[in-house]
Formats: structure tokens, C-alpha cells, sequence
């Protein structure tokens, strides 16, 4: 089931109409009768405020009712240069450093799904570079709001690579980072980054499950509302995906 169908079925479950809704949330019916189709989404500061109205958890309306074992449940967010320098300033202070390191990711697709014009990347296979180490990594979004994730570390890029180039994988995009890792409250895993041609990122992510993946979802919004993070800045699509839109703009 979509966001948008999950919408409507609560919606229609508290005896609310779409210009109800819309009312209470100051927007238009259109905008809810958008949403309810899948053609547009909400901002997560709405979703919390829906999740508020329609008596829900923010994690049922972004994963649904049984979020598979390797989803990701992780929130990426840009950030403005100064917001970086005081997020790190912040963490230096309140969380433990782990550590500091460039990664290089490159994606790839199979070369008969053509994503690159439109933009709709929903899949792909990544080759990352961490250090000594190499990791093969695969993710399919869904619903533009989460992801299935499933990864393994390899010991020879090069080869990888050629069997990538027979199997017809083609090479998409590389993203370069530098990133500064912390463990705060010995639950979330907070990474800063700096990405060539991005700019800055911070990224938070559940390392210690205690709760459903849903409603550790829940409290990982509430953890980047009280970092003062401005939830509208939410990156649901990932690099890659921003480097290509980007490129596809110039």
C-alpha cells in the first residue's frame, strides 16, 4: 500500500473529508487530493502533523504496516555550512567521536532501465570505497521514503567490476564525501558530511533497535527536531540521485 492510499484509508476512518483535512492543515484539497493519488508528498513537519490528527504513528504512514528486516531507517538531511560547523561543534561535545574518512560510492543500473532524463532513480548497485575495505551494497526505495538495503563486503573491486561491465551494469554516478562519525546517546549513529558538488549533510541513523522499525522511525524525527534540523531539508532520495538531477539541469 502507497503513502497516498494509507492517507485515505485513515482519513476515512476518523470520518474526515479531504477539504476537512486540508482545513486543519492549511493547505488546499487539491494539495490532500494530490497526495492521496501518490502524484505529489508532503513535507515531514505535515506528515508529523497528520500523524497527530489522524491518530497514527509517523512510521505507519512512511513504511505501512510491516516494514521488512533490512530496511534502513535513517534520515539524511542538507545542511547550510554554518549549520555544519555548529552540528559538529555539538557533537564534539555531547557524543563520542568514532571516525573521520572519505568515502567514494559508485552507483550503477542495469543498462536497459534508462532512469538518467527523468530523474526516477529507484534502484541501483553501489561499489564503496571505505579505506582498505570494499562494500557491495544494494537499495530499492519505495514510495520515495524508505528502502530495502542489502550489503556485503568484497575483496576484489577490480574483478567486481568486470563482472559488473558482463552482466551489463553501467556506471551512473560517483559520489565523494568526506564524513565525520559520531555515536550519540549510544543509539544513533550521526554522520557529517561534505559531499563534492552537494555541499554539507547531516545523517541519522538508528544502530541500537529497542522498538518496531516504525516506531524507531517515530523517535528519530523527534531526535532531528530537537537537533533543530529543519525537517523540509529531508534529502528522501539519497546523492546519486541529486548529483544526476543536478547534472541533467546544466
Amino acid at each position: 500500500m502507497t503513502f497516498g492510499k494509507r492517507l485515505s484509508e485513515l482519513r476515512k476512518k476518523k470520518s474526515l473529508t479531504q477539504d476537512d483535512l486540508a482545513k486543519r492543515l492549511y493547505v488546499t484539497n487539491k494539495t490532500v487530493s494530490s497526495w492521496e493519488a501518490d502524484r505529489t508528498e508532503p513535507g515531514l513537519e505535515i506528515i508529523i502533523k497528520l500523524a497527530q490528527i489522524l491518530e497514527c504513528s509517523i512510521g505507519y504512514l512512511v513504511y505501512g504496516d510491516a516494514p521488512r528486516s533490512n530496511i534502513e531507517t535513517e534520515i539524511k538531511i542538507k545542511l547550510s555550512k554554518e549549520e555544519f560547523k555548529q552540528l559538529d561543534e555539538f557533537m564534539k561535545k555531547k557524543a563520542k567521536f568514532l571516525n573521520e574518512s572519505r568515502q567514494i560510492d559508485t552507483y550503477y543500473q542495469p543498462t536497459y532501465r534508462k532512469f538518467l532524463h527523468s530523474g526516477e532513480i529507484n534502484e541501483w548497485i553501489r561499489i564503496g570505497e571505505r579505506g582498505s575495505k570494499t562494500i557491495l551494497n544494494y537499495k530499492n526505495w519505495h514510495d520515495n521514503m524508505y528502502c530495502d538495503e542489502y550489503e556485503v563486503e568484497v575483496d576484489n573491486s577490480e574483478n567486481l567490476r568486470k563482472i559488473f561491465a558482463i552482466l551489463g551494469l553501467e556506471e551512473i554516478v560517483v559520489v565523494d564525501k568526506y564524513r565525520k562519525t559520531y555515536m550519540y546517546k549510544n543509539k544513533y549513529e550521526i554522520a557529517l558530511d561534505f559531499v563534492e558538488e552537494l555541499g554539507y549533510f547531516i545523517e541519522l541513523e538508528v544502530k541500537d533497535y529497542s522498538k518496531d522499525p516504525i516506531d524507531e522511525y517515530d523517535d528519530l524525527i523527534m531526535l532531528a527536531k530537537d537537533l533543530g534540523l529543519n525537517l523540509d531539508h529531508i534529502d528522501k532520495r539519497g546523492h546519486p540521485y541529486r548529483l544526476i538531477f543536478e547534472n541533467n539541469k546544466k
